[in-house]
């Protein structure tokens, strides 16, 4: 990659990074999505996150794999339109793009913290 190239990615990694936060307006109990998940481990993703959606990862829930087509990490992402979506850890191409309220994601998200690949799916409320 050329030096122009790496540059040019390097800083949108960082305007991504400081504005990933404000991207996530939705609350709930008046904290927003983003601190409770961030103060729980997971890691907000700049390298995945774009204009039109922000996204975190959960390390704690790591798949060591080669197999491309496999979800390594369980994720959530944020859409513009204020759609929360999860992906479990060990998901495929034909995993299942669950989908949540900010309130029911936050119900929700120590059944998607326990989740590890091979586990049966969980029952979300």
């Amino acid at each position: 990659m050329s030096r122009k190239s790496e540059a040019k990615k390097a800083r949108r990694r960082k305007r991504l990074a400081a504005r990933g936060p404000r991207f996530v307006s939705v609350e709930d109990d008046g904290l927003l999505v983003d601190d409770v998940i961030t103060s729980r481990g997971w890691e907000f993703d700049v390298e995945f996150s774009t204009d039109e959606m922000v996204t975190w990862y959960y390390p704690a829930s790591v798949l060591d794999t080669d197999d491309e087509a496999v979800e390594t990490v369980t994720r959530i992402w944020l859409t513009e339109d204020e759609q929360w979506h999860v992906i479990l850890v060990g998901s495929g191409a034909d995993g299942i793009d669950y989908v949540f309220s900010a309130e029911s994601l936050l119900e929700n998200l120590e059944t998607i913290e326990a989740y590890r690949a091979g586990d049966a799916l969980p029952d979300f409320e």
